[in-house]
């Protein structure tokens, strides 16, 4: 018996990460470095449903209108989605460092090509 808990506890840790679930309400910052090395920081939130590896949700400045995700996908740790707003859209790559803080980037596309990164964290709800 002692021998087979550390095998049993060592064959179901994969599952146990492979079962992660951010369903739920997030809420944290974007920030963005301008040219001149000062920080633009926009408070932002994300309701996020999750189906196996697929996301389904919204996004956007708190307090303001929320956009649907698209393309939205949990590998692993490593959560990917866009937002469509009407001032360009924003990529999202990001890293589910606990079960509740998510830490990445956003790569924001302007209609005029206008192209700017950011840095993201959120934290469940």
């Amino acid at each position: 018996m002692r021998r087979l808990l550390p095998a049993l506890l060592l064959a179901i840790a994969p599952l146990t990460f492979a079962a992660t679930d951010v369903s739920g309400k997030w809420a944290g910052m974007m920030d963005v470095k301008l040219p001149d090395g000062s920080v633009n920081s926009t408070p932002v939130t994300a309701e996020f449903k999750q189906s196996g590896g697929t996301i389904t949700g919204t996004a956007g400045v708190a307090g303001m209108d929320q956009f649907a995700l698209e393309k939205g996908a949990l590998d692993g740790n490593q959560l990917t989605f866009e937002v469509h707003a009407p001032d360009g859209v924003y990529a999202v790559k990001a890293t589910l460092a606990t079960g509740t803080e998510l830490k990445g980037e956003v790569a924001f596309t302007s209609p005029e090509g206008t192209k700017v990164t950011a840095s993201l964290t959120l934290t469940r709800n």
